[in-house]
Parts: C-alpha cells; sequence; structure tokens
C-alpha cells in the first residue's frame, strides 16, 4: 500500500507548500511594504487579519489543486474548464486575465528590482543584473515541476531563517511595545483608505476598513494560482492536496504575522515617515543592531525576488507549452524559449513605465478576482469537485 495515500506530509505536499511560500514572498512582502500597506497600518486588529486572508487563498487553491489532480488537467487553462464546467466561457478568461497581470507585474518587477539590487551590492550594471536574474529563472523553470519544487524548499529554507532570526530577534527587542499597542487598542488615525478610486486619502481606522484591505490581498494573490497548481503536478492523492494546503497556510500565516507584528511595533512613526514608509522591513532590521543581518538581509531580498518570479513564469510555461512551438521535439529548448519569451516581454514592459500601472491597478485586480476566481471557484468549482468526488475520483 502507498503510505503517500494516507499522508498528508509528502515530498509533494511540503514541494507545493513551499512553492505557495516562496511565490508569495516576493520584493513587496520582504520590504514590508505589503505588510505596512494591507495590515500593519490599520491598527491592533490589522496584523491579526492574515489569518483570514489566507484562509480565503487556501480555499481557493485547494479547488484548483483537487480539480487538477482528479482530472490530470496542470495548466490553468485546462483545469478551469473543468472546474467552472458550461460557466467556463465567462470564467475561465477570467483566470486568464489575473494570472497574466500578477505574472507581468510581479516577474517585471522582479528583474528591475534585481538588476538594481546586484547594482547596489556588487556595483554590476543595472542590465547585466536583470539578465543575470533572467537566466537564473529560465533555469529553474525549464526542468519541470520537480525542480521547481525542490528549488522552492530550499530557497524557501533560506527565506525563512533569515526571517525567523529577523522575527525572533525583533520580538525580544520591541516587544514591550507590540504589547502596549494591543493593551491599547491602537488604531491608526491616518489609515490607508481602501476605496475603488486610487486615491492617498487617510481616515480613521477601523475594523471594516481593514477587512477590505485583507480581502483585497487574498485577491491579487490568486493571480498566482496557475503556478501553485502546475507545481502539484506528480500528486496522486486528495491527502496530498490537504497537506500542501494546511502547511502553506501556516507557512504563510506565521511569516506574515511575524513580519506585520514588528511593522505595528513602530507606529504610528514607521508609517508617517516617507523613508522608513517604502522599506519598512528594512527600517526595522536597522534597529535591531546585528551586522550578521547587514548581509544576510540582500541575500533574503535577492531570493524572494527568484521564487516568486519561478512560481509565476512555471505557470504561464504549463499555460502557453501546448499551444506554441508545436513541431519543436525538444521540450527543454521549447520551455526555454517560452521562459525567456514572457521574461524579456515582462522586462520590456517594466522600462516602458507600464508598470506603476499595472501595479496601481493590484486594487483593482482583488475585485475582479473575488468577482471571477475566487467566488466562482468556491461555488461551481468546489461543487463540481464533490460530484466527481461521489462518482469515484477521491484517491
Amino acid at each position: 500500500m502507498d503510505k503517500s495515500k494516507n499522508s498528508y506530509l509528502t515530498p509533494i505536499s511540503l514541494g507545493v507548500a513551499t512553492v505557495w511560500f516562496s511565490t508569495h514572498c516576493g520584493a513587496g512582502f520582504a520590504s514590508g511594504t505589503q505588510e505596512l500597506q494591507y495590515f500593519a497600518n490599520h491598527g491592533w486588529f490589522g496584523v491579526l487579519f492574515p489569518l483570514l486572508t489566507f484562509l480565503v487563498i487556501a480555499l481557493t487553491y485547494y479547488v484548483g489543486m483537487e480539480t487538477a489532480r482528479q482530472t490530470g488537467k496542470f495548466s490553468y487553462n485546462e483545469w478551469t474548464k473543468e472546474a467552472f464546467g458550461k460557466y467556463s466561457k465567462i470564467f475561465s478568461p477570467g483566470m486568464e486575465i489575473s494570472v497574466i497581470i500578477v505574472t507581468i507585474a510581479a516577474s517585471a518587477a522582479t528583474l528591475a528590482t534585481g538588476g538594481l539590487l546586484v547594482n547596489q551590492y556588487l556595483g554590476l550594471p543595472v542590465l547585466l543584473g536583470s539578465f543575470i536574474m533572467l537566466v537564473i529563472i529560465t533555469l529553474i523553470c525549464i526542468f519541470g515541476e520537480s525542480v521547481v519544487r525542490k528549488n522552492a524548499m530550499i530557497m524557501s529554507a533560506a527565506i525563512i531563517g533569515i526571517i525567523s532570526i529577523v522575527i525572533v530577534a525583533g520580538l525580544i527587542k520591541f516587544w514591550p511595545d507590540i504589547v502596549r499597542l494591543f493593551s491599547e487598542r491602537y488604531v491608526n488615525p491616518q489609515a490607508a483608505k481602501w476605496s475603488i478610486e486610487n486615491t492617498t486619502e487617510t481616515v480613521q481606522g477601523s475594523v471594516g476598513n481593514a477587512l477590505l484591505w485583507a480581502l483585497t490581498y487574498a485577491g491579487f494573490q490568486i493571480g498566482a494560482v496557475g503556478g501553485i497548481v502546475a507545481s502539484f503536478k506528480g500528486g496522486l492523492y486528495k491527502k496530498e492536496a490537504q497537506g500542501a494546503i494546511i502547511i502553506g497556510y501556516f507557512m504563510n500565516v506565521i511569516m506574515l504575522i511575524g513580519i506585520a507584528l514588528l511593522i505595528f511595533s513602530q507606529m504610528p512613526g514607521i508609517y508617517l515617515d516617507e523613508a522608513t514608509r517604502a522599506l519598512p522591513t528594512i527600517a526595522v532590521v536597522n534597529q535591531l543592531d546585528i551586522p550578521a543581518l547587514e548581509v544576510l538581509y540582500p541575500i533574503l531580498l535577492f531570493l524572494a525576488l527568484i521564487t516568486t518570479a519561478v512560481g509565476l513564469i512555471f505557470g504561464m510555461i504549463a499555460r502557453v507549452e501546448p499551444y506554441v512551438l508545436k513541431n519543436m521535439d525538444n521540450v527543454l529548448l521549447k520551455k526555454t524559449i517560452i521562459s525567456v519569451g514572457c521574461l524579456v516581454v515582462c522586462y520590456l514592459i517594466s522600462t516602458l513605465g507600464l508598470m506603476w500601472v499595472v501595479q496601481t491597478a493590484y486594487k483593482y485586480l482583488g475585485i475582479w478576482s473575488w468577482i471571477f476566481n475566487i467566488l466562482p471557484l468556491w461555488f461551481i468549482g468546489y461543487k463540481r469537485l464533490r460530484d466527481r468526488d461521489k462518482l469515484g475520483a477521491v484517491k
């Protein structure tokens, strides 16, 4: 009897969980800008909302993974058709738009930021730094889901190790500030206002306003579903999918809340100061007076950039591969061409300044995902998943 059938913890479930974490842990996460904007700046309740945010993401990813496992279709263009059935003409294009926007935005940011990072720390030209990033991302992506999972596990271990040092050291130093702010039920009087319109207006922090930001965060994170589900290829059992979701949920929540608490400990100053607001985690790290982190944190940023782009580009390769270069027998070369092509497009778009537009559209992407991705997968996708279970798809 295959022990994997009754186990939540398998190499595949652990690998997929780390792909999820590594895709989530991009430059926005590692720098702290996402934690500040979406959670910590609202008040004491804001730092707890990741518990809900990642529950939303976990449930949505699970429907996608189980649909792919049951049907054997791991490209998001194929499994969404299975998930939505007769409604796929409406909702599958919605998923397509979400994945493309997130892939372009995050991958373009990865190449541009990676180039600047290499320039700052190694003194190499920015363009060469971006090229190095492109080569590394392509090499990891072209060798398939097994390599992507292993890469995610290795890099995530390094990222988690560095973040853990920051979190533990930060909690020790700033715990009195965190306790004080919680005991005072601190609420930011100038919290970022959630609005359908793009605005810099602030409002008195409230649970309702913070909830909208947290749900928006969940919305645009769903754009990574293509890479997450594609990395589950090879998964045979329902418990493997459940294990990947459980492990990934706690991995992401613990790390996100940990960083959010450190940023929250510096409220309101860290939010009001323009410099610290741009790179809040680095502002916290600089106060820890740990020389080793001056070396480790740039490494963390570099790894975070690589892992995010790998997860997204891998999902795009899975989507595009069946439809291009059909007469090419060399699968490795085919994947290389697709990966390089996607990354070059992303880089060119970022240099044209469209990147700014895409990033400001994240709020709209979050709303879009709730309408066309999350709710349809919860209701239509989950019902069809259960129907297949009844027909004997469960393992």
